[in-house]
């Protein structure tokens, strides 16, 4: 009691200028502290509100690739496969991964590919656009869907542009032979393959519907 009497009368003496001075000397920790909470409390409400569930999800794995043209096809898809009434909820979205299999540290590249089979085997990832040799390798190991089941008929594509599987499916397309990703990927040597065990097949037949009927 004593002790709070002494800092009432300490603050009785004091002007506004000294008080706020007082308080801030003493009290400024607490208030960094108060709107650390507070900041991070609206950052995750936030992260909450805006985070969308995944229509359809495509990975990109290459070095020549325009993010920002990216972000313009992922837009184009999401206005095309989706509804006014699922954009509220959910998104096409597409991942940009920095990738190059001769890239000197080549901890970077098995950084990108333990990402890649993490997301495959939980079955979150839909559609992989990736270098021909990795495209190879794995669609030797029956990685990739068979592409004719997405379309109506056949693709508007030459045969050369097209990978087979060993039964002769239809599991990857040379992405310079996709129109809309004509300006996004600089990179002669990418494939596009749909995973088998992707869960949206709906709504990759749609992505075939913007990709090759548009």
């Amino acid at each position: 009691m004593r002790e709070k009497g002494k800092v009432k009368d300490l603050f009785s003496a004091m002007s506004t200028a000294e008080k706020a001075k007082y308080l801030w000397e003493y009290y400024k920790y607490y208030l960094f502290a108060f709107l650390l909470v507070v900041l991070v409390t609206v950052f995750l409400v936030n992260e909450q509100i805006e985070k969308k569930e995944p229509a359809l999800s495509m990975f990109v794995l290459g070095d020549l690739v325009d993010s920002n043209e990216v972000n313009k096809i992922a837009q184009k898809l999401n206005e095309e496969i989706l509804s006014d009434e699922e954009r509220k909820t959910h998104e096409v979205s597409i991942q940009v991964i920095p990738y190059a299999p001769d890239a000197a540290d080549f901890s970077m590249v098995m950084a990108a590919l333990q990402k890649v089979t993490g997301e495959i085997s939980t079955g979150n990832l839909d559609v992989l656009l990736i270098d021909k040799k990795q495209f190879e390798m794995m669609n030797h190991d029956h990685y990739f869907y068979n592409q004719n089941e997405l379309v109506d008929g056949s693709l508007p594509i030459d045969e050369e542009f097209l990978f087979f599987d060993s039964k002769h499916q239809l599991t990857g397309i040379d992405v310079s032979a996709v129109p809309l990703f004509k300006e996004a990927i600089d990179d002669p040597e990418m494939v596009m393959g749909i995973l088998v065990n992707s869960q949206k097949i709906e709504k990759t037949k749609k992505l075939f519907t913007v990709l090759f009927t548009n």
